[in-house]
């Protein structure tokens, strides 16, 4: 009983902790600043932009490989995949900052938080799901005994905090991946992203494996499609609106991979027809 009581102690200070930072930050900043745009595009700015991407697709990624049959367990890919690309972020970051990359460092920053903190909406709407008898399992719960490789002895105090910040790494890497790409976007593009992020976990192996609940959820009962669903939508709202208000600049990825490329091209030496 007192193991229950102190995990639903930790699973809602968690979530009120994320929608506590939302509610501040949203109340912070209720109108949209000024549209600005950036400096011209450099190579350094492109190789940040690339590492930061690597490791936001490794965070969520390690826990799906470790799920699919035949592929290294979550203790293996944790040491050798997620902990080394944390310290490549580390890396990302410090350069970023002191080579005064404003653009990236503040699109880092802000996905970073972002999405660490709109997990928390997530986590309101889950709980209360698992409560209800609607999901299969507190997932973060199942993270923490994968990582450190309790399923045989079942979760501990240690594996729950583990489980959770790893969760809420996951989400940190999602908000990271969207500000990377979009930059400054409408907050609608956080619904779209939402959107895409619950039909990845709907059809791969954290769910559809490790949970046995089938492609969304159809083995569970529609309950489990429908707490899943609202949350992520929840969480991509709350995304999109906090990165339109602290995002700066408005390039997204693709159009400065235009800039810079298309500078180049402008530059290449043209050959005429004649001299053909």
């Amino acid at each position: 009983m007192l193991a229950e009581i102190l995990t639903l102690t930790i699973d809602m200070l968690f979530a009120a902790v994320g929608i506590g930072v939302v509610a501040v930050q949203l109340a912070r900043q209720r109108g949209l600043p000024a549209v600005r745009y950036g400096p011209t595009v450099t190579w350094l700015e492109l190789v940040l932009t690339a590492g930061a991407l690597t490791v936001a697709a490794v965070g969520p990624n390690v826990l799906v490989f470790a799920l699919t049959p035949g592929m290294p367990g979550m203790p293996v890919l944790v040491r050798y995949a997620l902990v080394p690309s944390l310290l490549l972020f580390g890396v990302v970051w410090t350069t970023a900052a002191r080579l005064d990359q404003r653009r990236v460092a503040n699109r880092i920053w802000v996905g970073l938080w972002v999405g660490a903190a709109t997990t928390g909406v997530l986590d309101a709407i889950r709980l209360t799901g698992f409560q209800l008898g609607w999901m299969p399992g507190n997932m973060p719960r199942m993270f923490g005994v994968l990582i450190l490789d309790r399923m045989a002895l079942g979760p501990s105090l240690e594996s729950d905090i583990l489980g959770y910040l790893y969760h809420y790494w996951v989400g940190a890497c999602f908000g990271l991946t969207y500000t990377l790409l979009l930059g400054r976007f409408r907050w609608w593009g956080g619904l779209v992203w939402g959107l895409i992020i619950e039909v990845g976990m709907m059809v791969t192996p954290p769910m559809v494996v490790a949970m046995d609940t089938g492609y969304f959820g159809v083995k569970f009962g529609p309950g489990l499609f429908a707490t899943s669903l609202v949350a992520h939508v929840a969480y991509g709202v709350a995304l999109g609106l906090l990165a339109e208000r602290y995002v700066v600049h408005r390039e997204t990825l693709f159009g400065l991979l235009r800039d810079r490329f298309g500078h180049l091209v402008a530059a290449a030496p043209q050959v005429t027809r004649s001299a053909r």
